[in-house]
């Protein structure tokens, strides 16, 4: 049983981008830090995470120095890597439990646990994208897929000797189980699914979001999020839009991204032009926090285009699950039915059928009743089912077992 009294140190690879995985992390050491010391360890992170982690009063200790971000971290991993492994096995001998997500951190866990004899928890919330999602691999142009194939055949022992030798092994839900078993022959992991605060994420009334609705005009509004990853499939977003733009001629799609990526973008706004859409598009860039619950609220629809069955940013997706509890439809691929009940709440989609999405789409945009009964169905549904304290319980009880 881990020492209550001695903090539980959990570690992932940088907090240098805003994206789910690091929201799910964050939401779940604040409150897990009112039940226990916690620590939070990791490569790097930006100011906007250590300012976050300030304000919770949860210690963020950074190793500095590259990340996986960073080329050169790659080019010199092994360097990095026992980097890593001496800092974190210095920083574990005052922990109680050490928690890891996110390669290489599994692996490192692992080293730490046995030099201390600490118990090591990870949270895999996918088999590691880049060297196991051939779907994911396949969209990236050539010379970066050349570079992927070598990273996985040099350390991909890494991240496999790294999930196999955890005591526990937690995952997001039973999509992402299923791709553990697969690809690292476990079939222990336990699902913790994920929370959403609905105090924060609520509709919002009308007087509370009349500047944005004035920024933004009253027309039919489709938002989607993305990192500009192939992950996210914002062009297929963008090629469903155009579908229903063609019965819902005013409709317009806000794009929001958590993280700067100016060709991609520009790749973005000529697939729209070409689909002759471009002016019926708003990109709004990085929103503060904040923010995410009022352009929910304005939004009449949330479009998410993943297909990825093995990654945990299609199958989880916190923006869904966030939309929803705001009061607002999802339509989403149908990988998972988890948050999305097609027909009550939105629709499950297969997105790389543009027409069938666009329709979809178009469905929810031209009936605001019937969207905001979705919606409240949907919020409904969240309230239900998604708790970041119940997340919180699944990791402690993997902390103390035995």
């Amino acid at each position: 049983m881990a020492d209550a009294r001695k903090p539980v140190l959990w570690l992932h690879s940088h907090f240098m981008l805003p994206l789910g995985g690091t929201k799910f992390i964050f939401e779940v050491t604040r409150r897990l830090a009112e039940r226990r010391p916690v620590e939070v360890m990791v490569e790097g992170a930006s100011p906007l995470w250590r300012e976050r982690y300030g304000d919770a009063g949860v210690p963020l200790r950074e190793i500095g120095g590259p990340n996986s971000t960073s080329m050169a971290y790659w080019a010199a991993f092994p360097a990095f890597l026992a980097r890593d492994r001496r800092a974190v096995t210095q920083a574990a001998a005052g922990a109680s439990a050490l928690v890891s997500s996110f390669f290489p951190m599994p692996d490192v866990a692992a080293h730490a646990a046995r030099t201390h004899g600490l118990r090591h928890v990870s949270l895999c919330f996918e088999p590691f994208p880049f060297f196991h999602d051939a779907e994911v691999i396949g969209m990236y142009p050539k010379p970066k897929q050349a570079l992927l194939a070598f990273l996985r055949t040099a350390y991909g022992r890494v991240d496999t000797r790294g999930i196999q030798a955890a005591d526990a092994l937690l995952t997001l839900n039973e999509a992402t189980s299923t791709q553990l078993r697969l690809t690292y022959g476990r079939d222990d992991a336990e699902c913790t699914y994920a929370g959403v605060d609905t105090e924060f994420f609520r509709p919002y009334a009308p007087d509370e979001v009349g500047d944005l609705r004035a920024r933004l005009g009253d027309a039919p509004r489709v938002v989607h999020s993305t990192d500009f990853s192939p992950i996210k499939r914002t062009d297929l977003a963008i090629d469903a839009f155009a579908v229903a733009a063609r019965t819902v001629p005013g409709a317009r799609l806000a794009i929001t991204t958590t993280r700067e990526d100016p060709p991609e973008l520009e790749r973005m706004m000529a697939r729209a032009r070409s689909l002759g859409v471009a002016d019926q598009i708003d990109y709004l860039g990085f929103l503060p926090f904040v923010d995410l619950p009022r352009v929910y609220s304005v939004a009449d629809v949330l479009l998410q285009t993943g297909t990825s069955a093995v990654s945990g940013a299609t199958t989880m997706s916190l923006p869904v699950k966030e939309a929803l509890a705001c009061g607002t439809p999802v339509v989403r691929s149908g990988v998972t039915g988890e948050d999305v009940e097609d027909g009550v709440s939105g629709y499950l989609v297969d997105p790389t059928d543009s027409e069938t999405t666009g329709a979809r789409l178009a469905a929810v945009l031209g009936d605001r009743a019937r969207a905001h009964e979705m919606g409240e169905a949907g919020r409904q549904r969240i309230a239900r089912t998604y708790n970041w304290d119940r997340v919180v319980d699944v990791v402690e009880r993997s902390l103390e077992a035995r």
